[in-house]
């Protein structure tokens, strides 16, 4: 969606351009991948590679048709299903996730997902 503003200003007429990005019917989607290095993710999950935590890849194949049990792992209603015995460690992280709405959360999943 294109909006045009037209303002009357000291110097006559000033356009400006506010360009909005709908996705799923909300303006501007979250960037799963931003949100993945903001909160420190690529620190434990490497795309290929099984470090501190299980690779991306991994985790996309065991989710893989389960976004929303992926979602409910990341806002702490469900148990993990790749690597249960690494909980221990990720729970924490958990944590940090708490403040994301579910739009961030759901693009968090949709990027972890995209590495299959």
């Amino acid at each position: 969606m294109i909006i045009i503003l037209e303002f009357q200003g000291g110097k006559g007429m000033r356009k400006f351009v506010l360009i909005l990005a709908i996705a799923g019917g909300t303006a501007l989607a979250a960037d799963g991948a931003s949100i993945f290095k903001a909160k420190g993710c690529a620190s434990c999950h490497q795309p290929n590679a099984d470090t501190v935590g299980p690779s991306l890849k991994k985790m996309a194949q065991a989710y893989a048709g389960k976004k929303d049990q992926l979602v409910k792992f990341l806002k702490g209603q469900a148990q993990p299903i790749v690597d249960p015995a690494k909980f221990a460690i990720m729970k924490p992280q958990l944590t940090m996730l708490k403040g994301l709405s579910d739009e961030e959360l759901s693009a968090l999943a949709d990027y972890i997902l995209s590495f299959k």
